[in-house]
């Protein structure tokens, strides 16, 4: 999560970090990013630099980005017979690493309206990426899922109606989709189920059950003290 103070200035001292972890020590990283996480326009900015051309402008100091390629001075003349050995040479090696070890990872969601805008200002959102679009959690899928997430709580039933429950977890986001489609049909509206929405349901019940639960048990506690003083 992010916190409130981080700004496009917070995002390029990340970077900064991660461009010294895959240029200058050659790690893979990974930079993930969601829609949801997008507080300022300006983020989209930097990494739209990143993914058309792996630099960003004025990241480092020019001094500071020339030491660090120095130090790569080894590996390149190393890995890359004929290497000229020159500063911006070993500058170009640099940058060469960082795209290839810094990997940007974006979680954006097609049903989001401002997502179109977007990628016509920053065109290496589209043409920088390689696409994956997510379709719908086949049953056995959300059943595994909604395994995951009630097995370990505890529930006032044997394992037989547990099992059940969670069958019936799954086939409820099922059901719910279904029912977002006939409702498109017949009024032309769009009502999205994602997995998420999914995630956010087991969620739910989980709170909900623990809240309910502690409530028939003080219930029960205070008719079992009420009987006890009768007697």
């Amino acid at each position: 999560v992010l916190a409130k103070s981080y700004n496009v200035a917070s995002m390029l001292d990340d970077f900064r970090e991660l461009y010294k972890i895959a240029g200058q020590q050659g790690r893979g990283v990974v930079f993930l990013m969601t829609d949801a996480e997008v507080k300022d326009e300006g983020f989209l900015e930097v990494i739209n630099s990143v993914l058309m051309t792996g630099e960003i402008a004025n990241l480092f100091p020019k001094d500071e980005l020339q030491v660090m390629a120095a130090e790569l001075r080894p590996i390149a003349l190393k890995e890359r017979p004929g290497f000229v050995d020159t500063p911006d040479n070993l500058v170009s090696y640099f940058y060469d690493r960082v795209r290839a070890n810094l990997h940007i990872v974006l979680a954006f969601s097609p049903v989001n309206p401002k997502l179109p805008e977007r990628a016509r200002k920053f065109p290496g959102l589209i043409n920088g990426c390689s696409i994956n679009f997510f379709l719908e959690w086949p049953e056995e899928a959300l059943v595994a899922v909604s395994k995951g997430f009630l097995r370990d709580i505890e529930i006032d039933c044997d394992e037989t109606v547990k099992n059940e429950l969670i069958h019936h977890v799954g086939g409820v986001h099922n059901m719910v989709v279904k029912a977002c489609r006939e409702y498109f049909i017949k009024m032309r509206r769009h009502v999205y189920q994602t997995p998420k929405s999914y995630l956010s349901f087991l969620n739910s019940y989980s709170a909900m059950y623990g809240t309910k639960m502690a409530e028939i048990n003080e219930m029960s506690s205070r008719v079992i003290v009420g009987l006890e003083k009768l007697q």
